[in-house]
C-alpha cells in the first residue's frame, strides 16, 4: 500500500469519527431549530387569532382539529406562553395515527373575557430528523472519501515524484558503478534533507568499498606472489634425491598447506567479486555446451576413479549469465560429485530447460545439507577441501 493512500485511509477513519460526533451535533441543532421555528409559528397564529377576535370575529369560529379556544373563569389570570410536546391526531383525515405535535397553551384576556387558547402543530419526528441527518452525513462522507482517494493518486504522482525518483536511483545503485547517483530535485524540505543524507551515505559507502576493494586486491595479489614462490621452491626441494622419508613427509605437508591457502585466497576473492556484482558481463549463452564441455573435461578423471558417468543434456538450453561464472559453477559441481563419491560409484548429470541436476553415490551426509552452502562449512571438517565451493555456487545461482 502506498504511503499517501495509507495516510488517506487514516484521515478517513478520523473523518468518520468526526462525522459521527458532527452527526449528533447536527441532529441536536436541527431538533432545536425545528422546535424554535414551530414555537415561532404557534405564537404568530396566536397573535393572528387574538387580533381577529378583537376585530369582532367569534372566538369559537377558530376551533378546529389543531386549535382549541374556550372561555374560562375570570379568576384565571393571563399566563405566559407554555410550550409542550404531545401526541395528537394528524390533521389529515387520511392519516389515522397519533403524531408528535408541538402545543402552545396560554390564557388571554380579550374584550373583557378570559380565553384559554391551545394551538397544535405537527412537528418533524425525531426519527425523520435522525434519518435525514444520517443520510446527508453518509452521502457527504462517501463523496469526501471518493474525492480523497482519487486525490491521493493524483497528488502522489506530483508531490511524491522526487521521492519516487530517489527510490528508483537507490534500486539501481551499485557500489562498483563510478557514475554519480542522480536523485530527484525538489523544493520539499523533508525530501531535500533525505536526498542530502542519501548522497552522504552513498559517497561514504563508495569510499569504503573502494578502500576495501583495493585492500582485498592488494592483499590477494601480495599473498599470491610469496605463495607461488614458496610452492616453486618446495617443488624444487621435492626433486632433491638426498631426502629421507620424514623430510619428504614434512615438505608434502607444507606444500599442501600452501596450496590450500592459495585456493582459499582465490575463492574468497571470487566471492567478494560476486557480492560486489563485478561480473556484469551478462550474455545469452548456450548452457548445454558449458555442461557438455565439463563432461568432456572431467570424463578421464571420472574413469580413473572407477566412477560410472551417465548424462542427459538437452540441446540449446539458453540462459542469460556471465560465461566465466557459468563455467565455474559447473566445474565446482563436477568436482564435488567426484570428490565426495565412493569407489565404483556413479554420477548422473541431467540438464533440462528448467533445471540442472548433478547427483552421485556419495556417503550419507552427517550434517544438515543447507549448512553446506555456508562458507567454510564441510561435511568432513578434516577433509582436503576448503569449504567454499558450494558457497560460490549458491551465491552465483542467487
Amino acid at each position: 500500500m502506498k504511503l499517501l493512500l495509507q495516510v488517506t485511509l487514516y484521515y478517513l477513519i478520523i473523518t468518520l469519527i468526526v462525522f459521527g460526533f458532527g452527526g449528533v451535533m447536527t441532529y441536536r441543532i436541527f431538533e432545536l431549530e425545528v422546535q424554535r421555528e414551530t414555537d415561532r409559528y404557534l405564537k404568530s397564529r396566536l397573535w393572528s387569532i387574538q387580533n381577529s377576535i378583537e376585530n369582532g370575529e367569534s372566538p369559537y369560529a377558530f376551533n378546529s382539529a389543531n386549535i382549541s379556544i374556550r372561555e374560562v373563569d375570570m379568576r384565571y389570570p393571563e399566563s405566559k406562553y407554555v410550550f409542550s410536546d404531545t401526541l395528537a391526531e394528524h390533521p389529515s383525515p387520511r392519516i389515522d395515527a397519533l403524531e408528535p405535535h408541538r402545543k402552545l397553551t396560554v390564557v388571554r384576556r380579550i374584550q373583557g373575557k378570559n380565553y384559554k387558547v391551545e394551538i397544535f402543530d405537527v412537528i418533524f419526528e425525531q426519527d425523520d430528523i435522525l434519518e435525514g441527518v444520517f443520510q446527508s452525513q453518509t452521502r457527504l462522507f462517501i463523496i469526501l472519501g471518493a474525492v480523497l482517494v482519487m486525490a491521493s493518486f493524483l497528488v502522489s504522482t506530483w508531490v511524491f515524484r522526487p521521492f519516487n525518483v530517489t527510490l528508483q536511483a537507490l534500486k539501481n545503485f551499485r557500489l562498483n558503478d563510478p557514475r554519480e547517483v542522480i536523485l530527484g530535485t525538489t523544493t520539499t524540505r523533508e525530501f531535500k534533507e533525505l536526498n542530502d543524507i542519501i548522497r552522504q551515505m552513498v559517497e561514504k559507502n563508495k569510499n569504503d568499498y573502494k578502500s576495501l576493494k583495493e585492500f582485498s586486491e592488494n592483499a590477494s595479489h601480495e599473498m599470491q606472489t610469496p605463495l607461488a614462490v614458496a610452492k616453486g621452491k618446495i617443488e624444487l626441494l621435492l626433486q632433491s634425491k638426498n631426502l629421507d622419508q620424514e623430510q619428504l613427509s614434512l615438505i608434502n605437508s607444507a606444500y599442501s598447506s600452501i596450496n590450500h591457502l592459495s585456493k582459499m585466497s582465490r575463492s574468497l576473492s571470487l566471492l567478494t567479486k560476486i557480492d560486489n556484482n563485478e561480473f556484469a558481463n551478462l550474455l545469452k549463452i548456450d548452457f548445454s555446451k558449458v555442461v557438455l564441455k565439463a563432461v568432456f573435461d572431467f570424463k578421464e578423471l571420472i574413469s580413473l576413479n572407477a566412477i560410472d558417468l551417465q548424462y542427459e543434456v538437452e540441446d540449446n538450453v539458453m540462459i542469460v549469465a556471465d560465461p566465466v561464472l557459468a563455467q565455474i559453477l559447473v566445474t565446482n559441481l563436477f568436482q564435488n560429485a567426484i570428490r565426495h563419491n565412493i569407489a565404483r560409484g556413479h554420477i548422473r548429470v541431467d540438464l533440462q530447460p528448467a533445471f540442472l541436476e548433478i547427483s552421485n553415490s556419495g556417503k550419507p551426509l552427517k550434517t544438515d545439507p543447507e549448512s553446506l552452502f555456508k562458507r567454510f562449512k564441510k561435511d568432513n571438517q578434516s577433509g582436503e577441501t576448503i569449504g567454499l565451493g558450494l558457497a560460490i555456487v549458491k551465491k552465483y545461482v542467487k
